[in-house]
């Protein structure tokens, strides 16, 4: 009936939650519930576009300090309008090949695109980048139909990353290619 609850109460530390965010180039159009805008146009608040059919707030924005270097994915191809230009560390989805996983999309890193379709890495260095974090992991639509994840950093995630090594193996057998070396350094 008494009890001593002196140290009843337990030090509560709180769980920082992983960052979940894209990093894209100012010049990147995505599509808001206004029309299709540019990354340097939107502020927080705005919501974008995602594969699940619905509208994702973006929760912050963010000009990181670091520079990335660039891949240029030619227009028409991954679904763009346009060409456009995406850090080499940005996931981006991917249909898989019949019989390769169960997961009907996966997220590959864009670096791991290069030699195929006319996707290639260029000498430009990404100053005029935006970090657009959001409250939950999503698949972003930018020029009309790429979708480019933004996951968390760290942990778990809803669609299946594969590393560079996976994603060219998915890209050899999806063109009926197995066992041909990468020429592509990593």
């Amino acid at each position: 009936m008494f009890l001593n609850h002196d140290t009843a109460f337990a030090d509560i530390t709180p769980v920082s939650t992983p960052s979940i965010c894209a990093t894209l180039t100012a010049h990147t159009v995505l599509e808001t519930e206004t029309g299709w805008r540019t990354v340097d146009a939107l502020q927080v608040g705005d919501a974008v576009a995602t594969l699940d059919g619905g509208f994702a707030e973006i929760t912050a924005i963010k000009n990181p300090s670091r520079t990335s270097p660039l891949v240029h994915v030619p227009g028409g191809v991954l679904s763009t309008c346009s060409d456009i230009s995406l850090p080499a560390d940005a996931h981006v989805a991917l249909h898989t090949p019949s019989g390769w996983m169960d997961a009907p999309v996966v997220s590959v890193p864009v670096k791991a695109l290069s030699g195929w379709r006319g996707i290639r890495p260029t000498l430009f260095h990404g100053p005029d980048l935006a970090e657009l974090h959001f409250a939950d992991e999503e698949m972003v639509y930018a020029q009309s139909g790429l979708l480019i994840h933004a996951a968390p950093s760290t942990g778990d995630s809803f669609f299946p990353r594969l590393d560079y090594g996976n994603a060219r193996a998915m890209l050899a057998a999806s063109a009926g290619k197995f066992g041909q070396p990468d020429t592509v350094a990593a």
